[in-house]
């Protein structure tokens, strides 16, 4: 009998570390997918082009947040813990640069809070300009459970380029009628400005990038006077302090405004 036992108690043993290997080996892979690829711009490059418009993560338990604005928020947690939402509209706060999101489900609720505050990985080290609040209540559970990470907007790091205009609605492009030439643009990502000319005066400013949308801030110019100023003045008015949508297409370049004026850009270097 002691002998039944024992083997008894060995095979138990045994189950229990060949659970524990495979929970600390799924770990290990969660760990890694959330630490070393996401340094990667590569990484960011491809969540955003299937759709990601914001990732977020967190530690301790690793989690990871996914949000398609068109579509769906995605959470996952190493334990187990996951939730699937359709998207929401977000609710900014009226004093602070702080945005809610909160779906609910049969399955559960998801609240996500973005806050524009620096946030450092503190496993990988990574900086992220959004604080995150995750919070999840799973079916009938009184009780919310919350996480608390860093994230970032996504966005299409082929936009850091040069770029010249070849069409804009609305307005006749003729180089020869244009002093410089065609209007063209280059973004710099790393610095979040763009600069350039529309034809006439040096133009620049900064620039904000959440997913396929684009703002402009404040754009600079020199004030030279040029014969023809039509197309300078319609891109001043399309681009200063407004918000276009972007896409880029077979190195083409669309920006377009809520009202569809439209202008496409070739890559040019």
């Amino acid at each position: 009998m002691n002998l039944f036992l024992n083997i008894v108690l060995l095979l138990s043993l045994l189950i229990g570390c060949a659970a524990q290997q495979k929970v600390n080996s799924n770990n290990s892979k969660f760990n890694e997918l959330t630490t070393k690829q996401v340094i990667d711009p590569s990484f960011y490059q491809e969540k955003f082009l299937g759709g990601i418009d914001f990732y977020a993560r967190g530690n301790e338990p690793n989690w990871v947040l996914e949000i398609d604005f068109d579509s769906s928020m995605k959470f996952s947690e190493m334990n187990g813990l996951s939730i699937i939402t359709p998207s929401v509209k977000g609710i900014k706060a009226q004093d602070a640069d702080v945005t809610n999101f909160r779906a609910q489900t049969e399955s559960g609720d998801l609240s996500v809070t973005i806050s524009k505050v620096k946030c450092q990985d503190n496993m990988s080290g990574e900086m992220f300009d959004y604080n995150v609040r995750v919070q999840i209540r799973k079916g009938l559970e009184t009780e919310f459970i919350e996480f608390t990470g860093c994230g970032k907007y996504l966005y299409d790091y082929r936009l850091h380029d040069i770029w010249a205009m070849e069409e804009m609605t609305g307005v006749e492009l003729k180089k020869e009628n244009l002093m410089k030439g065609l209007p063209m643009f280059e973004f710099n990502l790393s610095e979040m400005r763009f600069s350039g000319h529309a034809g006439c005066n040096q133009i620049l400013g900064a620039i904000d990038l959440k997913g396929n949308k684009i703002t402009f801030g404040n754009l600079i110019s020199t004030k030279m006077a040029c014969p023809d100023m039509t197309v300078e003045e319609k891109v001043g008015q399309l681009l200063n302090n407004n918000t276009l949508s972007y896409r880029i297409e077979k190195l083409k370049l669309v920006l377009e405004s809520d009202s569809g004026t439209r202008m496409i850009f070739k890559k040019i270097d």
